[in-house]
């Protein structure tokens, strides 16, 4: 992309990150930029130069209650991307997505048969049971490369699916008992990641583009868990990873463009 259509993408994101800490304001919900953004955010004041996408993250009830007036709230121009509203869908994560614009994942086609514009991700987080971190690692491994093989990939090998459900049972029973811990939903936690409840609150405000969002407290270790104690130095180039291989910020997806074409 040129310079004038990384503007425009990150306008976009923009545009959409401030709709959605509006309505999380507006009903007093928790949010805190997270991933990347929030690299960003300590290390740049802003995206990352290389990065084009936006993550943040809710605790798990407050997702729960953005989603449902998301959907009455939201703009014409921006769509609320969960598999009740788009049936294709597979991800266990919201996405709000630009109606009139693409982005086409480098694992993707152009042709899927779910909304392509330009996002922003929303994860939800929860609490983690009362559990040793590598049992925590060991489960949340299980749990998320089975569901990736069987919902993602459409694998039907039985082991699969036995593993998942054991994995899932074992999970809600050890989670009777809350631990000192907190991360993605297992079946998200790809990569077996997990931060100290003590980390995020009281939340602290950083810089992001010109201006302040929600971050955890105590950002530096939250960092650490996920880039390690170097996250303030560059990676090479060969790790410098964009999750784009087309962005067209002007060009609504062939999914988007195919619903108008049957409303018409």
């Amino acid at each position: 992309m040129g310079k004038n259509q990384i503007q425009q993408l990150r306008e976009i994101q923009i545009k959409m990150l401030d709709v959605f800490v509006d309505i999380c304001e507006k009903h007093q919900l928790s949010y805190w930029l997270d991933g990347g953004t929030l690299l960003g955010a300590v290390r740049h004041h802003g995206f990352i130069p290389w990065d084009d996408d936006i993550d943040v993250a809710m605790p798990l009830e407050d997702y729960n209650k953005f989603l449902k007036v998301a959907q009455n709230e939201l703009p014409k121009n921006i769509f609320l991307q969960i598999p009740q509203t788009d049936k294709e869908y597979k991800q266990l994560f919201a996405k709000l997505r630009d109606n009139n614009s693409t982005f086409v994942e480098i694992h993707e086609k152009s042709t899927e048969k779910y909304h392509q514009g330009i996002y922003i991700d929303i994860f939800p987080m929860i609490r983690y049971p009362l559990l040793p971190v590598f049992l925590i690692r060991l489960l949340t491994k299980a749990i998320g490369k089975t569901r990736y093989a069987i919902y993602i990939k459409g694998n039907k090998f039985f082991l699969y699916r036995m593993i998942f459900w054991t994995g899932k049972v074992c999970w809600s029973f050890f989670s009777l008992i809350k631990g000192d811990y907190f991360a993605n939903l297992p079946e998200d936690n790809g990569y077996n990641l997990v931060h100290r409840n003590s980390d995020l609150l009281p939340f602290s405000r950083h810089e992001f583009e010109g201006k302040k969002y929600n971050a955890p407290h105590n950002a530096a270790d939250y960092l650490i868990d996920l880039y390690g104690k170097n996250y303030m130095i560059l990676p090479p180039k060969e790790k410098q990873i964009v999750h784009a291989k087309l962005i067209l910020p002007t060009t609504p997806c062939t999914y988007c463009q195919r619903l108008k074409e049957e409303i018409k």
